[in-house]
């Protein structure tokens, strides 16, 4: 009788340990610092991670709480663009960025440590996509 509590306990505890790591590996918010690493074009064309290197550009989002603070670095630029945005929750796992009031910058969406969002219109589109750090 005193084996059978044994494995019940142990059985309950390996599950229970399996449910907590589970529920840690879901998504973790948008917090975080977020850096761009590779983008597609409207086409479908893939810009990688060591081509934007190559190229001297360079995006990143730390965000906390409600606030976003952006940095974009290119060869063209004699200095870094830093813009500051209010987050805005609108749904599971999607955001606002808005400057200016209600100007919405860009709308993330967020899964896991990987942010996503498209700028532009048609074929002047393009897919940014963010791991965090």
């Amino acid at each position: 009788m005193k084996t059978r509590s044994i494995k019940f306990i142990a059985v309950f505890a390996l599950v229970f340990a399996g449910l907590f790591v589970i529920s840690g590996c879901g998504n973790k918010g948008i917090e975080g610092t977020w850096v761009l690493v590779e983008e597609y074009e409207s086409d479908g064309t893939k810009v990688s991670s060591s081509e934007l290197k190559d190229l001297g550009v360079s995006e990143q989002y730390v965000v906390n709480g409600t606030t976003a603070e952006y940095t974009c670095e290119a060869p063209l630029m004699k200095k870094p663009v830093t813009m500051t945005f209010t987050v805005e929750q609108t749904g599971d796992n999607t955001y606002d960025f808005k400057m200016l009031g209600d100007f919405v910058f860009v709308s993330p969406e967020v899964h896991g440590n990987k942010m996503t969002y498209t700028v532009g219109e048609g074929e002047d589109s393009m897919k940014m996509v963010f791991k965090r750090k």
